[in-house]
């Protein structure tokens, strides 16, 4: 039998014990394993999906040191357990809209990268997406084909150039999307130029429709 990794992390962060955006201690009435100060600081949005830049889109909140903070601990310090709370949130956005989706389809990281990282916090947060909703999550139907630069401090024009070419489909998965609902989500939106990238590649397999949820942005 193989190493269950989830009752590895049970183990070493037990749920409801601790407070996952800033560590106090907390019991298992707490939503989201977050204590009451955490959870009305962050900035909840419970709006309908909006078109952006010709990007149908929505969030679970908007981006504040809250929402940033339980995103770094996950991407950067290793949390991973922080993924399943960040899931749920994210699932039970989508039950908010009503909506329905055949796949979900997270944002891909360079193999390499995530190689490093060991995972890849947008695929870790769509399979306990796809658990809570009942929904296949994809995690590799979009490859990241080459080395971008760092998004931090550039323009919009130099991220959407950054990022201009360096997605593709994977083909094992191309007539699995065509005619889909296709769910494509990532941790944070800022300029949207990842997300319209992705999403311009996604159309490629003729999907039925494509919206795009972070868990926090800017718009």
């Amino acid at each position: 039998m193989g190493l269950d990794i989830n009752k590895v992390w049970n183990l070493v962060y037990p749920p409801s014990l601790y407070c996952i955006c800033c560590g106090n201690l907390i019991d298992e009435t707490r939503t989201y394993n977050l204590c009451d100060h955490c959870i009305t600081h962050i900035k909840w949005d419970t709006e309908s999906p909006r078109e952006v830049d010709g990007l149908k889109m929505f969030r679970c909140a908007e981006y504040g040191i809250y929402e940033r903070t339980l995103i770094f601990s996950l991407k950067y310090n290793g949390k991973r357990y922080i993924a399943r709370d960040l899931g749920r949130m994210m699932a039970d956005r989508i039950k908010l809209t009503g909506m329905d989706f055949d796949v979900i389809v997270p944002v891909p990281m360079h193999e390499e990268k995530e190689k490093a990282r060991g995972f890849n916090q947008a695929a870790l947060m769509g399979k306990y997406m796809g658990k809570e909703l009942g929904t296949e999550c994809v995690a590799h139907g979009l490859i990241r084909g080459e080395h971008t630069r760092p998004m931090r401090g550039l323009s919009p024009t130099e991220r959407a150039e950054n990022v201009r070419g360096k997605f593709k489909i994977n083909e094992k998965y191309v007539k699995m999307l065509q005619g889909k609902r296709i769910l494509l989500i990532d941790d944070f939106y800022t300029t949207g130029s990842t997300a319209r990238e992705c999403a311009g590649v996604l159309s490629e397999a003729e999907p039925q429709d494509i919206v795009f949820l972070a868990f926090a942005a800017k718009y």
